[in-house]
Order: structure tokens, then sequence, then C-alpha cells
């Protein structure tokens, strides 16, 4: 924390993109506090020595080097830097971690300690020293591809959601309210101007009940494992509604007969075959518990899964839900943890801008408050279509409802070729949470702002690329083709 010894060294970590040079504002600003500052910088133009650290040359956690599913962007960028300043941070013990606004480079950062993951132990600030879409807008251009509109997203929750909101440039800031960006009554000019910290209040320690709800369909080959996991669990008080939807697979039916004798203290349920949604919906009704974690019949949950949920959710009481990371997987995995991954999913939580177009909110494995989740309706029933996990986010953001992400791998997900989500018709499944946009009354304006901005750039690069002129190769071969043509047709009828 902030010392209040004037003697005293203070330790400040400034995250910034590019290189740093001795003029940069926020440096300066630090150094004249008196402050000791380590600088890891991400992007070109680094030149790393005894105070500077190129986030390129960190080496990431295994889990986090694992391929993301959308590849890389703006966000994994940011998870990047998250993981360098932890390292960072375990050996200088900063007072202070400042970052540069430009890029969203504290988004994943913050968000993991909002989730209670890290850095509980010191101020997390955003320097709203850039911003990409004014910069964009000084060039009369609007956001023209996925990497742009997340970029945006970034630099508004990283600002929006840190400790300490800085902001020298009253003409940003200005720009930034019209946006509909949250300006804190408390942002501070400069580091100077920052208050010592107070100690938040601890979470309190009791712990809630947890509704675990699965939903199985023929899947006796791996449901013992998955409720082997949910058995793991080091968070103490969980209830669990299993439901059998119909199984018509004899080896599933005795699989799930077994796994009801061998935990008589869970709740086991059969009914006939009534889809994903009416199923979990029906686990909803029952639910007892504060929490509600859906958990696909055939992925594995790591041990601190559900304790990792709780924590997140107390903290955040204005959020209805939380998704997490996973990793995919398509080996055998004997001892409940596989040992090679396909790919990674790391949902951001936004933008909404782009929700109906791909899931940015995570999968259906995710801790819900059951009030909430019963407020909408719970999930929607279509048979024979999947995504109702997706189209459950977006009717909670819909009805004015939070979500955030625990930014950590809390399971693994198992990738099967005849998986629900792959095996059925994927328009058809797009279309469910493309629908839910017709209801988009509770929208926050800066989300509704970034959407209609989003579609309007997305329509004029589709028309730059359609009216560009070809690549000179394709105009030589039209050429060609124009000066051959009608010989070519001639000998051809002869």
């Amino acid at each position: 924390m902030l010392s209040d010894d004037p003697r005293a060294v203070r330790r400040a970590c400034l995250v910034t993109s590019g290189g740093v040079t001795p003029d940069h504002p926020v440096l300066r600003d630090l150094a004249r506090s008196g402050w000791h500052v380590q600088i890891l910088a991400c992007g070109d133009g680094v030149t790393p020595g005894a105070n500077t650290t190129d986030v390129a040359t960190v080496e990431l956690p295994g889990d986090a080097r694992v391929r993301e599913f959308h590849g890389t962007g703006p966000a994994e960028r940011s998870d990047a830097v998250r993981h360098a300043v932890e390292r960072l941070h375990r050996e200088h013990r900063f007072e202070l971690i400042a970052f540069a606004g430009r890029g969203g480079l504290g988004a994943r950062a913050i968000q993991a300690k909002r989730a209670g993951l890290a850095f509980l132990d010191v101020p997390l600030a955003v320097y709203l020293d850039a911003n990409s879409q004014r910069d964009r807008e000084a060039n009369r251009r609007w956001p023209s591809c996925f990497a742009e509109v997340e970029t945006d997203f970034l630099e508004r929750f990283a600002f929006e959601n840190a400790d300490v909101q800085m902001v020298p440039d009253d003409t940003l800031v200005a720009f930034v309210k019209r946006n509909h960006w949250n300006v804190r009554a408390n942002a501070v000019k400069s580091v100077a101007d920052i208050p010592p910290p107070t100690t938040a209040a601890p979470v309190e320690g009791d712990t809630p009940l947890v509704t675990v709800a699965i939903a199985h369909h023929n899947l006796g080959a791996y449901f013992p494992d998955t409720l082997a996991t949910i058995a793991a669990q080091t968070y103490p008080n969980i209830e669990l509604i299993a439901i059998d939807d119909g199984s018509t697979d004899a080896a599933s039916v005795a699989v799930f007969d077994a796994m009801q004798a061998k935990y008589p203290s869970w709740r086991f349920l059969r009914q006939a075959n009534a889809g994903i949604g009416a199923t979990r919906n029906r686990c909803l009704e029952l639910a007892r518990g504060e929490f509600f974690v859906p958990v696909d019949a055939d992925n594995l949950a790591r041990p601190d899964m559900i304790a990792k949920f709780v924590t997140a959710m107390r903290r955040n009481l204005d959020l209805a839900a939380m998704s997490c990371y996973f990793l995919a997987f398509d080996v055998d995995a004997p001892n409940l943890v596989p040992d090679r991954f396909l790919y990674a999913l790391r949902p951001t939580g936004g933008p909404h801008a782009l929700a109906g177009i791909r899931n940015v909110y995570g999968d259906a494995n995710a801790s819900f408050r059951t009030a909430a989740l019963r407020s909408v309706g719970g999930y929607e029933t279509d048979r024979g279509t999947s995504c109702e996990d997706w189209e459950c986010f977006v009717k909670l953001v819909h009805a004015g409802h939070k979500l955030g992400v625990v930014p950590d791998h809390l399971f693994y997900y198992r990738h099967r070729p005849g998986g629900f989500s792959r095996s059925t018709n994927w328009f058809a499944n797009h279309q469910r949470a493309l629908r839910q946009f017709a209801h988009a009354g509770a929208l926050p304006p800066a989300e509704a702002l970034a959407l209609w901005t989003a579609l309007l750039g997305f329509h004029q690069e589709l028309e730059h690329r359609t009216n560009a002129a070809p690549p000179r190769r394709h105009r030589f071969a039209d050429r060609v083709y124009s000066a051959l043509g009608k010989p070519l047709k001639w000998f051809r009828r002869k």
C-alpha cells in the first residue's frame, strides 16, 4: 500500500505501450512525486534495461500459452500484461501499478483483482493519456474490425473499473464523457492527488449454498468423471441436481443409476426428453442455492472452480453472473486432468456490440445469482438448436444486468466432434442470440452507442473493400482475357 513514511522508497509499476522516454507524462508525474518506477512496456520501440521490461520477454504460465480460440488480439495482449505485472509485483512489491489508457492494457489485471485472484494489496490506476476512439475519429474513421471494437471496450472497462482514475487532460475527459464513460467524482489529475488507500471491508467468511446443475443425456461414458470433479471441490457447501433428460442409451441409463447410488446426498431425477434449456430450467426451479452453476455432463471442473466463483460473486455484488476461462481437450483424462489441449477460450465479458456476432460472454459453465437468472425466465427452451448459454447472457444484459469474467481457467471443456453445438445448424443456433436484440431496451448508453458505431464502421469497411481497385495482377489478367476472349471463343466454335 502507499506508505505514510516520506523517507521510504515508494515503488510503482508503469505499464505502457511502446517505448518510454524520460519525458513521458506519467513517468514525469511519478518521478516528481518521488516514486521509484519499474516500467513494463508493450509493442515496438522497447529498450529493455534495469528498470524496463519488455512484456514479450516474460514467460507466461502454461495455461496462458494455450492458443486462444479466436486468435491473438487486444484481450490476449492484456492477458499477457496481467501475468507479467503479477510476476514483477511478486519481485518488487509495488505500492502502485499505473496503466496507460491506450489499448486497455490493464483490463485483465483489473478483472483479476475484481475476482479476488491477484493485486489485492496494491491500487491499480489507469492514466487517461490517450484514447483509440478519439485518435480514430480525428482521422474521420469508424472502427473497421473486431480488434478495434474490442480495444474500445477494454479501454473503457479498464478506466471505469480501476481503483484510481487519473485524468490529466480535460479535453480527453470531455470526449469520453460524451461517449458515456463513467468518470468518477474522485478521479485525480496527478499521482500526488491520490488519497491514502482505505482498507476494503473483508468479504464475510460464510459459505452460501451453491447449486450445481447437470443436464444428462446419453453421456454415461463421461458422467462419472464429471461428478468426481464436483465431489472433489474445495468449496464445502454444494447441492447437486442431476436430471437425466430421457436418455435412450442403455449404458448411460445404467451409469446414471449407479451414480445415484454412489452419491446418495445429491439429487438425481429423470424426465422425458425436453431439451437442454428446459432441463436447466427445471434445475433452476428446484435450486436452493444463492448461486447457480450449470455444468455440462462431460466437462471436468478444477477443484477450486466453485470456490473461485463464490469469491468473485461476493466481491462484485453488482454482477448477476460471472463466466470464466476454460481449456478444451479431446484426449483421455484418467486422472481428471488432460495432458494437452486443443485451445483455450478466454471471454472478455464484452463488448456487447459484438455479442450479436459471437459469444463474448463465455460458456454455460458460469456462476449466476439464482434470483437474477429466475427474473429473466431462465433459458429459452427451443429444441434442436444450441447456444442457449449465449442467448441467456444476452437476455440478462438486455434486462439491465451486468456480467463479469473470472480470468482463470476453471474447467476443462470436452471438445467432441458430435457435441450438440457442432452437430446442430449454426444459422439456427446464431439466430437464438440475435433474436434477443429485439429486447435491448435496458442496454447502457455506452454499449448502445458502441453497437451502432460498430455497425456503421463494418458497413463502411465492406463498401470500401467492394469499391477498392482490384490488385494489379487481377487487372492484368482481366486485360489479357479481354484481348484474347473473342479469338478464343471463335477458336472454340471452330
